[in-house]
């Protein structure tokens, strides 16, 4: 088989030049515009021929014709534009009219000020002091001063108490100082009790100063004790009382302060020192 290409005929593309008409001329003061010059026409491209399909093997392809001539624009139209109209004047500005301010008038006169009189003040006559009346009679003779009555019988002394507790705190007793107890009042020593929790010994001294001289640790100390050599002691038991209080210094002034000292203790963990006393 033989296939023969054939090349397509050259196709050529003229220009075509549309002419338009005369734009008419535009109302007031503007120029004419120019007359707009016609589009040329574009050139159509020629497309080749496309050779017959072949039995069998594909043919090869035909060969692409030559691109037609593009069309000449025609020339634009450059009409001339009008001149602008002129502005008119700006008119005068009329004069301001302001009439003339009235006269003020006078100010009017203040009225009086109208005060009343004053009232005049009465003269009411004062009567006559009344006469004053004649005093009581004289005073009578003082009477005597009766006799004193008779002096009732003096009452029976006061008996107080006075009670320290030395507590050792579950445990037995230790020897030492243990406090103090201030008395309030004169009173005389009478007897003295000791009462424990338990079956024990113990021996408690007695000390007192004034009250201007206490200053612990300096006062009352030892040499301050009023219990001689038969202070307060309980031997092997739970209590003890003395009424005879050998050698004891007795007396106590208000305002005194008593110390209590434990010479000696043992098992006994609470004891109750108790001092009768009379007040005088």
């Amino acid at each position: 088989m033989v296939v023969q290409v054939v090349a397509p005929a050259p196709i050529y593309a003229r220009p075509v030049v549309v002419v338009g008409g005369a734009t008419g001329p535009s109302g007031g003061p503007t120029g004419a515009t120019g007359v707009t010059g016609a589009t040329g026409a574009t050139g159509k491209a020629g497309t080749g021929m496309t050779g017959p399909t072949g039995l069998g093997a594909t043919g090869p392809t035909g060969v692409t014709g030559p691109q037609g001539n593009t069309g000449f624009t025609g020339p634009a139209s450059q009409g001339s534009t009008g001149p602008t109209g002129l502005v008119g004047s700006t008119g005068a500005t009329g004069p301001l009219g302001t009439g003339p301010t009235g006269v003020a008038g006078p100010t009017g006169f203040t009225g009086p000020l109208g005060t009343g009189p004053t009232g005049m003040t009465g003269f009411g006559a004062t009567g006559p002091a009344g006469v004053t009346g004649p005093s009581g009679g004289p005073t009578g003779p003082t009477g005597t001063v009766g006799p004193t009555g008779i002096t009732g019988s003096t009452g029976p002394a006061q008996v107080a108490g006075l009670q320290f507790v030395i507590d050792g705190g579950g445990v037995a007793i230790g020897t030492g100082l243990k406090g103090y107890l201030s008395v309030d009042f004169n009173c005389t020593i009478q007897q003295v009790e000791l009462l424990a929790d338990q079956s024990g010994s113990i021996v408690v001294d007695i000390w007192k100063v004034p009250y201007a001289t206490f200053n612990p640790p300096t006062r009352p100390v030892a040499t301050d004790k009023i219990t001689a050599s038969a202070p307060p002691t309980i031997s092997a038991a739970v209590k003890s009382q003395d009424a005879t209080l050998t050698g004891w210094t007795t007396a106590i002034a208000a305002g005194d302060v008593l110390a209590f000292n434990v010479n000696s203790a043992a098992t006994i963990t609470r004891v109750t020192v108790a001092l009768k006393v009379l007040r005088s």
